[in-house]
């Protein structure tokens, strides 16, 4: 009979899938995380009417656009825009 010995190597291939599992799990968590906060976006800026969106500099058809670049989607080439839309989310 074998004595358990922690130091053989099958010991830390289990640790290795524990981690995985574990990021896996926090990169699910992430990604839900950013998909509520962009259906809240996407909901807050299309429930504006046209004049408020107007006064953001935001056209309803770029509501899209503008949501990706504020959760990091997309690259930010609003920057007046989004500081204006961020206010809003707030």
């Amino acid at each position: 009979m074998t004595a358990y010995n922690p130091s053989i190597p099958h010991t830390t291939a289990w640790q290795r899938i524990v981690q995985t599992i574990a990021e896996a799990a926090q990169r699910v968590t992430e990604a839900a995380a950013r998909a509520r906060r962009q259906r809240k976006l996407m909901r807050e800026l299309e429930e504006l009417d046209d004049h408020m969106l107007r006064d953001i500099g935001v056209h309803r058809t770029e509501i899209g656009s503008v949501v990706a670049e504020l959760i990091g989607a997309a690259p930010a080439t609003r920057r007046k825009v989004l500081q204006s839309a961020t206010r809003l989310a707030a």
